[in-house]
């Protein structure tokens, strides 16, 4: 009997030491669960490393752009830059760690570079008004000289304007562009510059990537509905580069008030045209001041050549940089921007600064 109870137990100690081996083997087979890396969280930018981060769960409040960059309620702030040497020649071959960009006297981290070798978006607005009614032939061989300067992988948005506005052809190919020509439309009475840069900057800004405009005009408008301020005011929104060649076409004036026989008639309208002269050149500087663009005066035509061939070889050289704010902004507010290099004896031409959209103030509020 005893013997059967010693045999007993030594069976059910064999057993249940059996089953703690096999529960242990089987636990150190289980594969250890994959760790998850936390989401960001941050008001800031994280340039992360080749692993893709966990999706946030609200898809709301976070984006995840290319190269794993995360960006939460904030946007991107881009401005194209132009680096010369002293004596006025542009420098190629800057790399992103050259730079250095401050908003607010605030050093911001680039979190957006494109060199050089990027294709431009060009809208070319050419004022074909009254004013002008005697140089068209000009101005369209001027035109389609310009269009042969660009790159083949560049693309031309093609736009008169005098009374209306007219689009010779939606953002094309410059190859495109050469086979066909610029054939430019009868003329209608009027001046709407104010509209047409207006109706410009609304359509480059739906247009990604590297942009300019370079206008074409005396600066004199007649009939428009957008005004002179409303039309500096937007542009401080816009990160496109405008370039301005103004032309003179003041010694055709009493030519063009000929037709008028009514000598009061005559003077008002020679008054209301000399007030649109006087502010024609601070309007156009201001235009490609504020974006980082150039203006150019041409008393004669022969010379807007050499300036859209200044003005094509510079669209060769552009960088592009971009970066999230380190401080929200506020509906209206006025920030300023300062590009620099570390090279000596190098200028930076670039926007001076931008003031925020309401839309965008109420993202970067978290709303």
């Amino acid at each position: 009997m005893e013997v059967d109870k010693q045999v007993r137990l030594a069976s059910r100690i064999f057993l249940a030491g059996f089953i703690m081996g096999t529960a242990v083997a089987g636990y150190s087979q289980t594969p250890e669960q994959t760790r998850t890396r936390p989401v960001l969280r941050s008001t800031g930018v994280y340039a992360g490393s080749q692993e893709q981060p966990q999706q946030p769960t609200n898809k709301g409040s976070n984006e995840i752009d290319e190269g794993s960059v995360v960006r939460v309620n904030t946007s991107l702030i881009t401005v194209p830059a132009v680096v010369m040497d002293r004596n006025g020649r542009y420098i190629a071959n800057l790399r992103k760690e050259d730079f250095r960009i401050y908003e607010d006297g605030v050093e911001q981290k680039i979190s957006y570079f494109a060199s050089v070798e990027k294709p431009f978006t060009v809208a070319l607005m050419l004022d074909v008004s009254g004013s002008t009614q005697f140089e068209l032939a000009q101005i369209r061989d001027a035109a389609n000289a310009f269009v042969s300067r660009l790159r083949f992988n560049d693309r031309v948005m093609a736009i008169t304007f005098d009374g209306q506005i007219h689009v010779l052809s939606e953002p094309t190919d410059v190859a495109t562009i050469r086979r066909s020509k610029l054939h430019i439309p009868p003329v209608t009475d009027g001046t709407v510059l104010y509209d047409a840069v207006d109706f410009a900057l609304k359509r480059m800004a739906q247009i990604p990537g590297r942009k300019a405009i370079v206008l074409m005009t005396d600066g004199v408008d007649q009939n428009s509905h957008a005004s002179l301020k409303s039309t500096l005011a937007d542009i401080a929104e816009q990160d496109v580069l405008i370039y301005t060649v103004q032309y003179n076409t003041l010694p055709q004036l009493s030519q063009r008030l000929s037709p008028i026989k009514n000598e009061k008639a005559r003077r008002k309208v020679q008054a209301r045209l000399m007030q649109g002269y006087a502010v024609s050149e601070p309007y156009l500087r201001a235009l490609a001041d504020k974006t980082g663009g150039r203006f150019y005066r041409a008393d004669d035509l022969r010379e807007v050549g050499p300036a859209f061939e200044a003005i094509t070889a510079e669209l060769g050289v552009q960088y592009s940089l971009g970066y999230y704010p380190k401080e929200n902004s506020s509906a209206g507010a006025q920030r300023a921007i300062k590009v620099r290099v570390r090279y000596p004896n190098m200028v930076v031409r670039a926007r001076d600064g931008y003031t925020t959209a309401p839309i965008i103030a109420r993202k970067t509020g978290g709303n």
